[in-house]
């Protein structure tokens, strides 16, 4: 499983890219995720198929979940943090904008977000006391809002202070206790308090190249929030220039070589089958031929 990085820099947490339905990427980007190990789910939903990433080590999920969907006239590729942090792990997350470029697109909504060394609560406190009204984010103010608990720890009030929550607003954002995040869904403490500053930007506020580095975007839209440094780079809502980089070519050949080469399913399969003894392979290869449709002449397959 993914373990936990603290994003010590702006980086993207959340992607979602939109299309026409007649001009997506949707042969392409299945063909990388397949060749990245991620697998896809049937779910619910037609209209829907959920990708997600097999851990190697442990055949299991990765935390993270992967979206495509065709509604209301839309085709929309929906990657969550914890697969974006995959991607950057495996340093496919270029190649990956490069393949959303690929056909014409919108960057529908674009998380940001920083992990600070310091106790939430009394950042919570802070901001609290002084924007008792209101929160000014970009050209607009938002509502601020509030959850807090009593940490078990140290009885201190924390949570998730938000500006702009459940509103439609191009630029919102969240403040919370990432420390206590963390405690609640692993069940381990952790002996550094982490902060996380969250900004979320709605369509027409960023581009590719903002995913690939929102440090800019970031930091052009926190100083209500939390200072940024002196050196942080400009950005301006003008500069929107196209992604460039290298062009993706994932032959579909290539793409099941690599799945059948690096399937966790498929070592699940053969340890199984090793459990049954001599005959076991063979019964996994007829199971394989049944799934198929063909027939197994001595080594060899034959379309049905």
């Amino acid at each position: 499983m993914t373990e936990f990085a603290p994003l010590l820099s702006p980086a993207a947490d959340w992607l979602d890219v939109t299309y026409s339905p007649d001009d997506n990427p949707a042969d392409l980007l299945s063909d990388f995720l397949v060749a990245h190990d991620f697998v896809p789910l049937t779910g619910l939903h037609d209209n829907m198929v959920t990708y997600r990433h097999v851990d190697k080590l442990t055949l299991a999920f990765d935390s993270g979940v992967l979206q495509v969907s065709t509604k209301y006239r839309a085709y929309r590729i929906s990657a969550s943090g914890a697969v974006l942090a995959t991607l950057r792990s495996l340093g496919a997350f270029e190649q990956y904008l490069t393949v959303l470029a690929s056909s014409p697109y919108r960057v529908t909504r674009l998380d940001a977000a920083l992990d600070v060394y310091t106790d939430a609560a009394k950042v919570l406190k802070r901001l609290d006391k002084q924007y008792p009204q209101s929160v000014p984010l970009s050209r607009q103010r938002s509502l601020p809002t509030k959850m807090l608990i009593s940490r078990r720890l140290d009885g201190a009030r924390s949570g998730t202070w938000y500006a702009g929550h459940r509103t439609r607003a191009r630029v919102t954002a969240r403040v919370y206790d990432k420390t206590l995040e963390l405690l609640d869904r692993t069940g381990i403490p952790s002996p550094e308090h982490i902060t996380r500053y969250e900004f979320t930007f709605r369509e027409g506020v960023a581009n590719l190249n903002d995913a690939y580095n929102p440090a800019s975007l970031f930091y052009a839209h926190c100083s209500s929030v939390v200072t940024p440094p002196s050196d942080a780079p400009s950005w301006s809502p003008s500069d929107v220039p196209a992604w460039v980089s290298q062009p993706v070519e994932v032959l579909p050949y290539e793409a099941l070589l690599r799945r059948v080469s690096n399937s966790s399913d498929l070592e699940g399969m053969l340890e199984l089958a090793d459990r049954m003894g001599a005959e076991g392979r063979n019964a996994l290869m007829h199971l394989l031929a049944k799934r198929l449709r063909v027939d197994i002449k001595g080594q060899h397959f034959k379309a049905a």
